[in-house]
C-alpha cells in the first residue's frame, strides 16, 4: 500500500461526503480511518507497519495518551499504530487539498 495515495483518497472521498465542507470531511476521516482495514486487522496491521514509516501516528499517540493500554496484545497495538499513521496521513492529505482548493480560487 502506498500510504500517500491511500490518504489522499480517503481524504478527497471524505471531502466529496461532506460536500465541500473541510471541518465535516475531518470528522469523517476520523471514522473512515478508524473502519480501515488496517485499523481493524490484525495481520494487516501488522504488514502495514512493517512497510510503513509510523513514527508519525506514533508521535499522535503518544501526544494523546501513549502507543499501549495496560493489557493490550501485539495485534492490539499493531492496529492502533496502524490507524493513527494513517489518521495523520490522511488529515494532512486534507489539508493539501484545502490549501489547493485556496490557491485555485
Amino acid at each position: 500500500m502506498n500510504l500517500y495515495i491511500e490518504a489522499r483518497a480517503i481524504a478527497q472521498e471524505c471531502l466529496t461526503n461532506a460536500e465541500g465542507n473541510f471541518d465535516t470531511a475531518l470528522d469523517y476521516i476520523h471514522g473512515d480511518c478508524d473502519m480501515h482495514e488496517v485499523a481493524i486487522y490484525y495481520h494487516k496491521a501488522i504488514k502495514f507497519c512493517s512497510e510503513q514509516d509510523t513514527s508519525e501516528g506514533e508521535a499522535w499517540l503518544e501526544h494523546v495518551g501513549g502507543i499501549a493500554q495496560p493489557g493490550d496484545t501485539f495485534g492490539q497495538i499493531a492496529c492502533r499504530i496502524a490507524f493513527a499513521t494513517i489518521y495523520v496521513a490522511a488529515q494532512q492529505a486534507l489539508e493539501e487539498l484545502r490549501e489547493e482548493v485556496e490557491a485555485a480560487a
